[in-house]
């Protein structure tokens, strides 16, 4: 019991924490990845690109012209993003 600011005694009610997200799920879900694009962190030194929400892992072919893994994905940078739509 814990007394407040005019004297009357109140039941404190502890905190509840919250649990600890699973890696990949701090906030976002792999839904939001298709819908607002991949939020990117690098991995590595070869070029190698992982994102931190759906775990998938790419590269730019602009920047790297050989995958450095055979299952990364290819996407485009900011500074390698083609201008026109072919078609």
């Amino acid at each position: 019991m814990q007394k407040n600011l005019w004297g009357d005694t109140d039941e404190v009610i502890p905190l509840q924490r919250m649990p600890k997200p699973t890696p990949g799920t701090k906030f976002y879900t792999p839904v939001h990845c298709a819908t607002y694009g991949h939020t990117w962190k690098y991995f590595g030194i070869t070029g190698l690109k992982k994102c931190t929400v759906c775990q998938i892992k790419g590269y730019c072919p602009g920047c790297t012209k050989t995958p450095p893994l055979e299952t990364a994905q290819p996407f485009f940078c900011t500074k390698h993003t083609p201008t026109e739509r072919q078609g």
